[in-house]
């Protein structure tokens, strides 16, 4: 029978188990569940997350083929020192943290020779942790980045894509930097926004009354403010440097966009909110593949008439602009003759 120890039960964590133990094609497996939070561990056994709980981490890992660190990356790290004397050659260790590098570093320093650790981040999840939150749906269809250190086994690299396919997901392998770069762009630099954002209204005088306002917007826009925040702490943490990258990308993002508020030209302030409005729609659907020379005439045709079609919007848009103002003019024309004639 193959032991699994899933280190960490909340929402990752007891997801993982409940997709593992709905796979109906999985027979033979044990699946052991450690948290240092009694009440996670408890709840993960009672909704069928884990086979066995176990209080004690390196009783936990004792006899798995496959252990999981599904904790806060520096959780992760800790439990990585913990366990690692404990270890068995063939073990393979495989984690679900935001960023790889930093944990990469951890595993390399600290497990011994003949265990193989391959970095894992499946790009699922929810606001809400704990295990009440998991599903045995989470990862279907969902990227699993899979992040191999030259190190590791073909076996051990076999093992965890079979652990990503066997949930659901659908593996990528992707080099450890370049996961760290990609994800601060896509992930951590909207999760600090939103906090950002949050605090930013939240510190105003107005806070009472802003907060009755606040409606759809506000809160999908600050959504990932209600991220844990440990986990939040951790991937800032050991992914500063990418992450200050894309903060400083967006603080020039923002600069543009308060120059091009300021400026005069209302119509190249239409053009760019029309083409971020179709850009963002193209990527809602797929459709984010970056141009290049082997795409067809009818491709090429397609983002020409795009462009077309947003610079006459512009024009359309402005020239109604303008027919409002000429109009509202000569209503105030009017009516001050009106005034001067009945003075």
């Amino acid at each position: 029978m193959t032991q699994i120890a899933i280190l960490g039960t909340g929402l990752i964590g007891a997801s993982i188990g409940l997709a593992l133990k709905a796979n109906d094609r999985l027979d033979g497996i044990d699946i052991i569940g450690y948290d240092r939070e009694k009440k996670n561990l408890s709840r993960a056994k009672k909704i069928g997350a884990v086979d066995r709980s176990e209080k004690n981490i390196t009783k936990a890992v004792r006899d798995a083929s496959i252990i999981v660190l599904a904790a806060p990356v520096l959780a992760n790290h800790r439990m990585i020192e913990e366990v690692a004397s404990h270890l068995n050659p063939g073990v393979v260790v495989t984690d679900t943290g935001s960023t790889k590098a930093a944990t990469i570093k951890v595993a390399h320093e600290n497990l011994p020779e003949g265990v193989s650790f391959v970095g894992g981040h499946p790009m699922a999840g929810k606001t809400e942790v704990g295990p009440d939150n998991a599903s045995a749906e989470l990862f279907q269809d969902a990227r699993w980045v899979v992040s191999a250190p030259s190190w590791a086994s073909e076996v051990s690299v076999k093992a965890v894509l079979g652990l990503a396919e066997a949930v659901g997901a659908v593996p990528v392998i992707m080099d450890a930097d370049e996961h760290d770069a990609y994800l601060a762009a896509v992930s951590h630099l909207p999760m600090l926004s939103a906090q950002v954002m949050f605090r930013l209204v939240r510190r105003s005088e107005a806070w009472p009354e802003l907060g009755q306002l606040a409606a759809g917007g506000f809160k999908s826009s600050t959504r990932l403010a209600a991220t844990d925040p440990s986990m939040a702490y951790d991937i800032l943490t050991t992914n500063k440097e990418q992450t200050v990258h894309w903060l400083n990308r967006f603080i020039d993002e923002l600069q543009e966009m308060r120059g091009q508020l300021q400026d005069a030209d209302q119509e190249i302030l239409f053009q760019e909110i029309a083409q971020v409005e179709l850009d963002y729609s193209a990527f809602q659907i797929g459709a984010f593949r970056r141009e290049s020379k082997t795409d067809s005439a009818m491709d090429r045709a397609k983002l020409d008439f795009s462009s077309l079609l947003i610079g006459e919007l512009a024009r359309e848009k402005i020239a109604q602009i303008t027919r409002d103002s000429e109009e509202r003019l000569k209503e105030i024309e009017i009516e001050d003759r009106m005034r001067r004639n009945i003075d």
